[in-house]
């Protein structure tokens, strides 16, 4: 069971997640980080050296998480105009070897962009799937990751694209997962992650799978309360009645011909535009959020909060290291 932890904007940046960093820039997104800044190089080095240290992975593994998922761009080896992060991936495996945590390694962007959003590498543009060559880019790259991280005994695995987005043909998606599948398998055996694209429910996975008859891969699902406009401005009810009586039956039904992830979740929610009454108590409804996915994402192979640290004053929600402090995640998994 992975009970894990993402440690996302340390390899691939949002500009929500440490404004600070974007001070200045009229940029959301990696590249436009490295486009703008004159001063790039020397600030994404001390980004990545203060932004998660080795006591970060102590603190991990001693309040039970056993596993990482590590967010990396495709110009993870210096790509230009990107600058290479690989030096600091590097230590990270080797922090996780050393403390015992598993790492699941996740391209979480790729040439052109796979969905468009700042956490794929740049916004507002999503040419991904329109030219045979970013999907040739993005298996090589693959390849370059088995083969530079899989000698570490943190290396649990790799998921082959984050979020590629819910318009892009799922027979484009199919056939770039079977061939990720079968480039990757010439290196190593251990897992293969695969995101379902948006659509846990109507993309095929269970005849996908069955064809293909691939060996130790599990199916990513990324579950939240914030995005849905029903749910923004629902009652609380309603995000109670998804996670007992959608998500778990789906969880529990895809989980019948392939494990299931939770790749990312948080408690991230809009108060404010809820639907609530007299009664209302935002740290207790916050809690019970927690509580009832904890709950339901155990009924797969496990989940990743999203994400581990936030810098900055907002967005509790979303950091894990505060909402433990505050009682409303577990002081131990």
């Amino acid at each position: 069971m992975i009970k894990g932890v993402n440690l996302g904007g340390w390899f691939v940046l949002e500009s929500w997640m440490k404004p600070e960093l974007f001070k200045g820039l009229n940029s959301k997104d990696e590249t436009g980080f490295v486009t703008m800044n004159p001063h790039a190089k020397k600030d994404l080095e001390k980004h990545w050296f203060t932004f998660i240290t080795k006591e970060d992975f102590v603190y991990l593994k001693q309040i039970g998480i056993n596993s990482l998922r590590l967010p990396i761009g495709w110009w993870f080896e210096g790509d230009e105009p990107y600058i290479s992060s690989t030096p600091y991936i590097h230590q990270a495996m080797k922090w996780a070897s050393e403390v015992g945590l598993d790492v699941l390694l996740d391209l979480h962007t790729a040439p052109g962009c796979q969905n468009g959003f700042d956490n794929g590498g740049i916004e507002g543009v999503m040419t991904w799937h329109l030219f045979p060559r970013n999907i040739d880019v993005t298996i090589d790259k693959l390849e370059r990751i088995v083969l530079s991280f899989r000698d570490y005994p943190a290396f649990m695995g790799i998921e082959v694209l984050n979020e590629p987005f819910t318009s892009i043909d799922m027979h484009i998606i199919h056939d770039f997962y079977q061939r990720a599948y079968e480039r990757i398998r010439k290196h190593t055996q251990k897992l293969i992650v695969f995101h379902d694209a948006f659509r846990p429910l109507d993309a095929g996975w269970k005849p996908f799978f069955e064809k293909h008859k691939m060996e130790n891969i599990a199916l990513d699902l990324h579950l939240y309360h914030c995005f849905d406009p029903k749910l923004i401005s629902g009652t609380f009810e309603q995000h109670l009645n998804l996670i007992m009586n959608e998500r778990i039956p789906m969880i529990k039904a895809l989980s019948q011909f392939v494990r299931v992830i939770v790749g990312e979740w948080s408690l991230g929610i809009n108060f404010d535009k809820m639907k609530k009454d007299a009664s209302f108590d935002e740290k207790l409804y916050t809690k019970l959020l927690a509580d009832l996915q904890l709950y339901a994402y155990t009924q797969g192979f496990g989940y990743y909060f999203w994400s581990y640290k936030i810098d900055r004053e907002s967005h509790r929600n979303w950091d894990f290291r505060r909402l433990i402090k505050e009682g409303i995640l577990p002081s131990h998994f």
